[in-house]
């Protein structure tokens, strides 16, 4: 299952440099440049609001999580890029859904389009085992892997899944606890697993810190194989690679930032700059993201604020790479996406170079197409009556930003 780079060729004709409409943004007064999107097609209104947004390896295909739990499988037109054919209608290939709450989904390093065998995803839903699933018929496939409670055996669903790059393991983060599967080992449990809370032998050998504790939200591997995971206690660890057990260093936001109000509630993502120099993690309730430099043993850089992101709301980030070094992408609250540039290039508060209005509720995701052609977004909110309880997901309404109108619930793919 080779991956295969050759991606559409109207696609691959049309590469535009993503810091050129943005040139012009001043760092220095804190303004940033408005780019004007073309919306070039849209999946219309949803009844559900959408929670996140992913381009598949090919980038022929987005899925995207749903507030009922399930996933859908787009498939972008052909012809996207055509002028006169704008905008598209944008309608799912299938529907995936769960039998139980959808706790976390990832999709195959090498999916292509072309080669059915590769166009499939990894499911984790509540009590049941972490499932491979065809992403375009939509049907589980002969692959089940068991992530079992040893004491209560009952199954684990891990809140969040990494694939290692090359495809033949994948990594599931649970409550203070990593498991390490082969993908190739099907109804089997993990090859390795281990604890994530500081060990006594661990505290006496390094002190303080020496892991991470709390639901592992986040994971992460970097372009030299480290693996990040960070918590909903706000607490990041770094591995050297997913078969290491040892924590190579680890660390609490709350402790390392430069003010206390950007403190927010918990990891919920983790990226790193295409050359695994810098780890950025996005938090709940929070109005930016951080800025980690990992050859410095971990120093904390910048805040990247400005991302009007202050809600229990999960709201996704992206990392570009550029011609000129990479940028961090975000939707907001207000329906904004925003961009920085180089983050990690400026020390203390980084405020966007960029920005636009491109939806009338949250985009809890904006994400580039992976040759950097065409972004998608996907936006939502979960609406609840006041006596209604969220106590499931941790999704709120409450934000001064939020459109109370028509929910906006919907998925589009822009050019910039």
């Amino acid at each position: 299952m080779a991956p295969d780079t050759n991606g559409p060729p109207e696609l691959q004709d049309i590469i535009p440099s993503l810091s050129s409409p943005h040139e012009e943004g001043s760092q220095d007064n804190g303004v940033s440049t408005t780019i004007t999107p073309r919306c070039v097609a849209s999946s219309g209104l949803e009844d559900s609001p959408f929670y996140q947004a992913q381009f598949s390896a090919d980038g022929t295909t987005i899925i995207t999580h749903s507030a009922n739990s399930s996933l859908r499988t787009f498939i972008l037109p052909i012809d996207l890029l055509d002028d006169s054919k704008q905008p598209h209608g944008l309608s799912s290939t299938c529907t995936i859904p769960s039998p139980s709450a959808l706790q976390s989904y990832a999709l195959y390093p090498h999916f292509n389009l072309a080669d059915p065998s590769t166009a499939v995803l990894l499911r984790a839903s509540t009590d049941l085992p972490i499932t491979l699933i065809n992403a375009i018929s939509g049907q589980p496939m002969n692959a089940k892997y068991q992530l079992i409670d040893p004491m209560t055996e009952a199954y684990i669903a891990p809140n969040s899944l990494v694939w290692t790059p090359d495809g033949l393991r994948f990594v599931a983060g649970s409550r203070n606890q990593i498991s390490v599967f082969d993908a190739h080992r099907y109804n089997e449990g993990p090859v390795l697993t281990h604890k994530t809370t500081n060990s006594k032998r661990q505290k006496k050998l390094y002190g303080g810190m020496s892991g991470c504790s709390g639901l592992i939200m986040a994971l992460s591997i970097s372009p030299d194989g480290l693996l990040a995971a960070g918590t909903t206690e706000g607490q990041i660890a770094l591995y050297d690679g997913v078969a290491n057990t040892e924590c190579w260093t680890s660390f609490s936001i709350a402790n390392t930032v430069l003010e206390r109000r950007h403190v927010g509630g918990g990891v919920t993502q983790l990226a790193w700059s295409p050359d695994g120099t810098y780890l950025l993690a996005a938090e709940r309730q929070s109005d930016g993201v951080h800025v980690y430099d990992i050859r410095n043993t971990s120093r904390y850089v910048s805040f990247l604020a400005g991302r009007r992101t202050r809600t229990p709301q999960r709201m996704g980030v992206d990392v570009v790479p550029t011609a000129d070094g990479y940028e961090l992408w975000a939707g907001g609250m207000d329906g904004c996406v925003r961009m920085w540039k180089n983050p990690g290039s400026i020390e203390g508060e980084h405020r966007p170079d960029a920005e636009s209005k491109m939806h009338d509720d949250p985009i809890s995701s904006a994400v580039w197409h992976p040759l950097g052609a065409v972004m998608a977004t996907c936006a939502g909110l979960r609406r609840v009556s006041p006596t209604s309880s969220n106590e499931d997901d941790g999704e709120s309404a409450d934000d001064d930003d939020v459109n109370a109108g028509v929910p906006d619930n919907s998925l589009k793919i822009w050019t910039i």
